[in-house]
């Protein structure tokens, strides 16, 4: 079965839709990791001077992971959902310059999370990470979401602006998932 890889800059609400669609769906989920459960030394260092290898490496070994354990449910005859994908680092590393080279297990199927300025601004406020509290964050969220659309120029999947999408409201919800089936069923 399919692992749905949603995918997005910080803030865009790939975990929250997630949730909300695995929940729908009745499958399970695998989640790149909230506030306090990647290491405070990895996150310290996304707006630090210091050199960023220890936390790519990090992320890549921990998308390594997660990717892996979604392949086994799959392998079951599960569809599956994760936040994370190759994608997600390859966005990462070409925002930041970084040359690094890695393989990760792939997704099935990849759905990349748009927003607006304006609308990733009202969502990194509203989760109220202390990690996301200076201007940085936006800056970075934009430019890691521009890698993301241009990636997405080199291959077929589906992009969804959320700009004026509430996933907290059922019609939203059907929208994204019924997008979701017709992408995977071409």
């Amino acid at each position: 079965m399919a692992i749905i890889s949603i995918v997005g800059t910080s803030g865009v609400g790939k975990s929250f839709l997630i949730k909300q669609l695995s929940a729908i769906e009745c499958l399970p989920a695998f989640f790149e990791g909230e506030e306090g459960t990647i290491p405070k030394n990895i996150l310290e260092n996304v707006f630090s001077n210091a050199d960023p290898s220890k936390r790519y490496n990090w992320f890549i070994n921990h998308y390594k992971k997660i990717l892996s354990n979604a392949k086994k449910v799959s392998d079951l005859g599960l569809d599956c959902y994760t936040d994370c994908s190759e994608l997600s680092a390859r966005a990462i590393l070409a925002a930041e310059n970084a040359d690094i080279n890695f393989t990760l297990p792939k997704s099935n199927q990849l759905v990349l999370l748009i927003a607006s300025k304006e609308k990733l601004q009202k969502l990194i406020k509203l989760r109220n990470r202390n990690s996301e509290k200076s201007e940085k964050a936006i800056i970075r969220s934009l430019k890691i979401q521009d890698q993301f659309i241009e990636l997405a120029k080199k291959e077929s999947f589906l992009i969804i602006d959320r700009s004026k999408l509430d996933f907290l409201q059922e019609e939203d919800l059907k929208f994204v998932l019924k997008k979701i089936k017709e992408k995977k069923n071409l």
